[in-house]
């Protein structure tokens, strides 16, 4: 047996068990806890040596995994001799949980008594007790949760809300048939001004900045902070404010939920519905249908994915030029003198297999795009272009097709019956039989000025901006050893609507191809010929024009650096 030091005295060691449940308030307390353990203790003759602690912690935690019992019995049983609890549910509700601990104190030695069952493992009829109040204690447990699942489920159906995590930007508000939500006067704002900038700016990660700028602390910490000043009875695990930071991912996780409706959502997304298959509210609408359908298509054009390891700064801009492809980004690793760096790896869904040699550092690409593209709209105005109709029937049908895909897709979760559905899409397809009938004028798209340059955006945008940049307006840069053959996709109509020519500016490093034009040279018929990827505009970039540029851009550098230090240098005294 390990040393243990010496002791106070020779009466043997005892461990008080404390806890409470999550937000459970018919139960006995801590301080009544403490208060009995140690009475049981004086008069076993026993020295309480602590208090195992675990507060919020349910019963259904096995004893070994609980924070602070679990502690003792995996690293501490050394010092105790005794477990003492004030009844048999603080350790286990389960016949399994409390076997293994019967199971573990005969293996190490130990008593376990308790104060209001009156068992003591130690002596005869104890486990025999213990074990059948066990019993006992799981079938309560059983019914707790039973009870639980039928007040939450009366709750929702009525538009009550029944405790938990209260969403970003909303407040639970006790009326005279139990809690609601309603829009929260402090965050309330800041969730509208959130929606606000989205759809003015989609990008989940711009949004989030903005938040960790600002301040804003997130839903969890907004919880944690009430919890601590009374304000409400929300628990969670770690009950002080972590002052955690919000990601692109929880911004999008606001954003998206139908909460925002002012419907019930459950965790996996699905809707309560009424038994005629429409939504349960339980809060005012934060927005309104047409508003919700205009978040839901901003969040549609840039819909975030977490990220898996490293992300390729040009994920859906680069592909092959031979075949293609997309060229896939591949981590360097500096311990083994492997640099980053893009490949081709074919399309097998397609049948197309991996170009030959079609390898690309990761230093080298990027560059190189950015000042083949740079080159040549990098000095207009870059501007943004919105699409407005002039009535609302293409905002009704998106409220229309919207409410179509969440019943489909709660249909197929089980979240709602047949028949009510079938009742809600009947409905709703009369509904939008009607809208497409009536006839409206087009879209209108309308671009507005920035007041800056495209390079001076690019500048001062982060690479996932960049891309996401890229992407909306279309941009594929097709790849091979020896040329860069970029399609401007959208950005062509910006060009035109600012009335500038490629050639109203000197080229740099690259040349435009423009559409093919028949001329006549010499009384001979003559057409350019065809662009490398098809389209009808096209900015080509040769390997060794960029490197060449590139190397005398370097040289420069180094010769100002040069001619900076000389001038720094202060002249020795003769």
């Amino acid at each position: 047996m390990p040393w243990r030091g010496a002791r106070a005295s020779d009466k043997p060691r005892a461990l008080g068990v404390v806890r409470l449940s999550v937000g459970n308030e018919n139960q006995t307390g801590e301080e009544t806890q403490r208060t009995r353990i140690s009475k049981r203790a004086d008069a076993e003759e026993m020295e309480l040596v602590d208090f195992a602690v675990d507060l919020d912690v349910s019963a259904s935690i096995s004893p070994w995994m609980r924070p602070s019992l679990g502690d003792w019995l995996n690293n501490k049983r050394d010092q105790i001799d005794h477990i003492i609890i004030l009844k048999i549910d603080r350790i286990a509700r389960s016949v399994r949980h409390l076997s293994e601990a019967i199971e573990w104190c005969e293996v190490n030695g130990k008593g376990l008594i308790s104060c209001e069952e009156g068992f003591d493992l130690s002596k005869p009829w104890g486990k025999t007790i213990a074990k059948i109040l066990a019993v006992v204690a799981e079938a309560e447990l059983d019914a707790i949760k039973a009870r639980n699942k039928a007040s939450r489920e009366t709750m929702r159906k009525t538009g009550r809300w029944p405790g938990g995590f209260v969403p970003f930007g909303r407040r639970a508000v006790k009326g005279e048939e139990g809690f609601t939500l309603e829009l929260d006067p402090e965050y309330g704002p800041t969730l509208i001004e959130m929606i606000r900038r989205f759809v003015e700016k989609p990008s989940f990660s711009g949004v989030a900045d903005w938040l960790n700028e600002q301040g804003v602390p997130t839903a969890q910490d907004i919880a944690r902070i009430r919890a601590a000043a009374g304000e409400s009875t929300t628990r969670l695990a770690a009950p002080k404010p972590r002052g955690g930071r919000w990601t692109a991912t929880t911004v999008q996780a606001v954003l998206t939920s139908r909460s925002l409706l002012g419907e019930y959502v459950r965790a996996n997304g699905s809707v309560v519905r009424n038994d005629d298959g429409t939504p349960v509210m339980r809060s005012e609408p934060v927005l309104n249908e047409e508003e919700w359908a205009k978040l839901s298509e901003a969040v549609a054009s840039v819909k975030y994915k977490k990220p898996k390891g490293s992300t390729s700064p040009t994920v859906g801009v680069t592909f092959c030029l031979t075949c293609g492809s997309p060229l896939y980004y591949v981590k360097g690793n500096l311990s083994k003198g492997q640099r980053e760096r893009y490949r081709c790896h074919g399309n097998k869904s397609k049948g197309i297999d991996a170009c030959p040699k079609q390898r690309f550092w990761a230093e080298d690409l990027y560059p190189w795009l950015e000042s083949a593209l740079l080159g040549e709209i990098g000095h207009p105005e870059r501007m943004e272009s919105t699409t407005t109709i002039d009535d609302s029937r293409a905002a009704k049908l998106a409220v229309i097709d919207g409410k179509m895909n969440q019943l489909l897709q709660e249909l197929r979760q089980d979240e709602i019956g047949a028949v009510a559905y079938a009742s809600q899409v009947a409905s709703l397809a009369q509904e939008r039989e009607k809208v497409t009938s009536q006839e409206g004028p087009k879209p209108v798209t309308v671009w507005t000025g920035t007041g800056e340059s495209y390079t001076d955006w690019w500048q001062r945008s982060s690479t996932d901006e960049r891309r996401e940049f890229l992407k909306k307006h279309k941009v594929k840069a097709y790849f091979r050893p020896d040329v860069l053959a970029i399609d401007p996709g959208d950005l062509i109509e910006n060009i035109r609507q600012q009335g500038v020519s490629w050639w109203d500016v000197p080229v740099k490093a690259s040349q435009v191809l423009a559409p093919i034009v028949p001329v006549s040279l010499s009384a001979k018929p003559y057409e350019k010929p065809p662009t490398l990827t098809g389209v009808e505009w096209e900015i080509v970039s040769r390997w060794e024009g960029f490197e060449a540029e590139r190397a005398a851009q370097q040289a420069k550098a180094e010769e100002e650096a040069k001619a900076a230090d000389g001038a720094n240098k202060v002249p020795t005294p003769a």
